[in-house]
Order: C-alpha cells, then structure tokens, then sequence
C-alpha cells in the first residue's frame, strides 16, 4: 500500500505514477476482456478506489461505469455493507491470498440475488501488490436448486426413517446413507454403526457378500440370478427391481427382501433401496397348511385303501347272503312258510341295503381321490328304464305311490356311462317315492333336444325341500333331518353321488322345490356326438312303459 505521507518525495512520486499507469492498463485490458462476461467483474485500487467495472456490475448497482469509476464502496453503498466490502479488501491486500465471500446484494433492478465473489490481488510483474480484482456471480438459482435438493433428501430420509417397514438405502459406492429405526430393530444394528459403511452384508450373513441391492445398484442380473435362484426370484413392480425370500440364520426370520434402484434425472442408477418384511408367520402358516395337506392325502389314501378292501370283503359274503336269500324265495330248496318267507325278504331287503351303502361309499372315495372315470359305451336307454322300473315298481307300489314314466320316443340309443346314469335315476327316483306319501305320484321324464343334450326330469309332489336346505342338499354325509328319530331313513350320500356323476359327465342338475307342494329335478347331459348304431334301435324296449311315452 502506498503512504501518501511520502508523495513529496520526487521519487516516490514518479514510482507511483507508474504503478497506477500499470495498473491502468491491466485493468484496461481486462475490462475489455470481461466486458461480455455474465458475472459482475470490477477492479479496485489499494486504496478502495473503483478503477474499472463492466456493464453488469453497473446494471447491478444502478449506475452507468463512468459514474463508479473513481468512487469506493462507501460512495455506492450503505455504511454497513461498505465496511463489509473494505474489510474483504483490505483482508487480500494483507495476505496477499484469494477470498471468497456469499452474501445477498440488492440490485438496483429490485431484485435480492445472492452472490458469491472472488476477491483476488492484482501483481506487477515485479510481484508487487497494487490492487485487487473481484468477480461476482449470481448463484441465486443454484441456492434454490440446493435448498430444493436438501428438501428432497430431508423429505426421503423422513419418508424412509418413519416407515414401519425396514428398510436402507446405498449410493452408487454401495455406502450405507440411509438405515431406518424400523431397520434397526429388525436388525438390531443402529444407524450410527453403519452409515457410511459398506456393512449392510453384516445385517443377514456371516462373512461379506452382496446383499440385493448391492446387485441392483451394480445390475449385475447374472450373480442376481445366480445368488438368488433358490429364493423364489421375481422381478418387482419397480423397472429394474427385484423381491426374493429367503430365511436368515442370523435373525432366525424369513425375510421378503424387495430392492429398486433410485435413478437421476438422466435415468442413471445413483443408488438403492431396500425394504425387509418379516413373513416369518405366513411361512409358518404356509408350512402347515402343507403338513395340513399331507395329513389329509395320506388319510385320504388310508381310507380310500380301507375301503378299497372292504369293497372286496363286504361284497363277496354280502353276495352269499342275497344268492342264498333269492334261492330260498324261489323255493328250489323246498317250500317256505308265510313266516320264513317274510324274514327272508327282510334279509334279501336289508342285504340289499347294505350292498348299496357299500357302492355308495366306493363312489365317494373315487370322487375325492379324482380317480371317477367314465365307462361310455352305447345302450338302450328305454332298455335301462324299464331295469329301473322293475326295481323300483315294487317299492312304489308298496308305499302306494303311482310311479309314471313318460320317454321320448326319439330317445333310443345312448353314448353314454349307462352304469352312473342308472344310479343317478335309481337315487332320484327312490328319493321321490322316500319323500312322498302315500297316494301321491312320482313322473319321470325323459327329453332329447335338437342340441342332443339329454333331459332326464323326476317330479314328485311329496314334502318339497327349503331354500335353506337346498343350500347343502348334495352335500355328503348330510341329512336334511338330523334327528336320531327322523321319519326317513338314508346315508346322506345319494344326492351328493347324483351331483358328483352329473358333473363327470359334463353336465348339471337343476332343482325347482316348495315345501308342502313337492320337488322337480332336471338332469341335463350332453352326450357323446358318436352317430349311434341303428341295428340297436331293434333292443330299444317301449312295452315296459305302456301308454307312458
């Protein structure tokens, strides 16, 4: 800094004339240089003395630069901001070193920019101090985008920290920035521990290794695929995501573990999120809903079996018993009385019975093992009805109840599986004469339409069925009456059968029913398009059902 005490020196006169020359220049040169720069750039001398400035340092402070040129800071500013300005100044001069300052400035444009200035010395080639250079630039909207920035991390650190579900996040470095409290205590690792780390792997495993959303970060999808291919793999809602699950020792909990990368605003990966969610209980539940499921296939398998076997060791004495029972009826072995002829139809009745009950359970435990298969074959379907009235004729007689059938004559040859269709119309009709009292009718009907389904319908005008009751009418095992001294007799097993048969044919039943007024069943089946053998036409029996079709 010059002493002005030493002016009247000739000498130190002529030196300071030629500093300030010099100095005149390089800010002359400069100035041209920086005239069309953005930032506000001026030029002071030791003493403060503005020497130069370009236009938008002048737009900012309101003045044209022949009019700041030759002033100070204290000519063009507050008192307070002036002092500001000059202690700067005054700091580069002394140490000869660049500062830097951020302060808001008031332009005279009326708006409040933030600037943050340079301040740097001005050196003559001798390396002598002789004044200071300053750019200003206006970092106003850098400000805005930062604060902008930091709002979006304080309101993702929120977003993560106060979330119930466990979860941290890692920078493209794989570093630890975010570790949330729920994570803490699913981890019971704390924040501090591992913020800035590379220690997430300590969390799940014992010795280093990936965890998912080092792979996202990476999208290494070959060592995704290869360290989590056992873990039920898949890829997240989230583009570049995955979820996989998988129990961890460590925390002795099945975790589903969900990572997606955060990406930029040029669509680059800058990192990763993780969420862990303890399904620790629903994998329980799903193990032993398996347990569950195996116990009933085995027991499943264990009745079936069982009655597999009885199948063969009830038949044949049961068979013994009705062979033996119609030869005594027949009296081949000699005549009966009135009373041994009655107790041997109640064997022959009560063996028959049996023998149904046993078909019946064979019927169920085929229909829950799915092994029910359909034996199609092509028959006579008057043929079959005119078995089914023969037996069951006398049963409808004998409760006095008028048994009707009225058959399509175009109905004639079936391709069908006459056996089920034969237990369908044997369990039907046999419930409708059960369920009907005496001097009441039983109709069955039996249509062919031009879509070649068959209708096989069973009409009774007996007690009728609720709506209530026709909710679980084909359930198995199940009686509409429950009591143990129920009018009716039955196992609960006909109806349920009759569905059962309808419904491995391709086919449904449809009930129409009013308690008090009686009930009407429809069978529909679709049958086999195979062109029936006409020479079978020959055995389609109509006399069984005179003036009835």
């Amino acid at each position: 800094m010059i002493d002005k005490n030493m002016t009247d020196d000739p000498d130190v006169s002529d030196r300071s004339d030629h500093l300030k020359r010099e100095l005149f220049q390089k800010t002359a040169l400069l100035s041209g240089l920086l005239r069309s720069v953005p930032d506000l750039v001026f030029f002071k001398d030791t003493d403060g003395v503005f020497l130069s400035c370009n236009e938008m340092f002048a737009q900012c402070i309101g003045k044209p630069v022949s009019e700041i040129i030759g002033q100070t800071s204290h000519d063009l500013f507050d008192r307070n901001r002036a002092d500001f300005f000059r202690s700067n100044d005054k700091r580069v001069l002394e140490t000869g070193q660049s500062s830097k300052s951020v302060e808001w400035i008031d332009c005279a444009s009326g708006d409040r920019i933030l600037l943050e200035t340079y301040k740097t010395p001005i050196l003559t080639e001798e390396n002598e101090l002789i004044g200071v250079v300053g750019v200003g630039r206006d970092i106003t909207e850098r400000k805005h985008a930062e604060d902008e920035l930091q709002d979006k991390k304080n309101e993702l650190f929120q977003i993560v920290n106060g979330s119930p579900i466990p979860a941290f996040v890692i920078n493209k470095d794989h570093n630890i920035i975010y570790w949330n409290r729920a994570c803490e205590k699913a981890t019971g690792i704390k924040a501090h521990e591992v913020i800035g780390t590379r220690d997430s792997w300590m969390a799940f495993y014992k010795e280093e290794r990936p965890v998912l959303a080092d792979l996202v970060v990476d999208n290494s999808l070959e060592n995704i695929d290869k360290l989590y291919e056992n873990n039920k793999l898949t890829p997240s809602f989230v583009e570049g995501g995955y979820q996989a699950e998988a129990f961890f020792p460590l925390l002795n909990k099945w975790i589903l573990l969900t990572a997606a990368p955060i990406r930029d605003h040029n669509n680059d990966i800058m990192g990763a999120i993780e969420t862990l969610q303890d399904i620790t209980i629903s994998k329980q539940a799903e193990k032993a809903i398996l347990d569950a499921k195996m116990l009933a296939e085995n027991t499943s398998r264990t009745k079936s079996e069982f009655l597999c076997n009885m199948n063969h060791e009830l038949r044949t004495p049961l068979n013994l018993i009705l062979g033996y029972a119609d030869l005594l009826l027949a009296q081949e072995t000699g005549q009966l009385n009135e009373e041994q002829k009655h107790f041997t139809e109640i064997i022959k009745f009560a063996g028959s019975r049996f023998l149904d009950l046993v078909d019946s359970l064979i019927y169920i435990a085929e229909i829950e093992e799915g092994k029910m298969e359909l034996d199609i074959e092509m028959f006579s379907l008057p043929a079959m009805m005119s078995d089914v009235k023969r037996m069951l004729g006398p049963n409808a007689f004998k409760k006095g109840v008028k048994l009707e059938f009225d058959i399509d004559t175009h109905v004639s040859v079936v391709y069908a599986d006459k056996s089920k269709i034969k237990t369908m119309l044997h369990h039907l009709i046999s419930n409708g004469i059960k369920f009907t009292p005496a001097g009441g009718t039983v109709s069955v009907i039996v249509r062919q339409n031009e879509s070649n389904d068959l209708h096989m319908i069973v009409k009774d005008n007996g007690i009728g069925i609720s709506e209530e009751d026709q909710k679980r009418l084909y359930n198995a095992f199940v009686q509409l009456d429950g009591s143990l001294n129920r009018k009716f007799e039955g196992t609960g097993l006909g109806l349920s059968i009759v569905k059962k048969f309808v419904e491995v044919h391709g086919g449904h039943i449809d009930l129409e029913s009013d308690p008090g007024k009686g009930s009407t069943f429809e069978v529909i089946l679709p049958l086999s398009d195979q062109e029936p053998d006409n020479s079978m036409n020959s055995i389609c029996d109509y006399s069984s059902f005179p003036g009835e079709h």
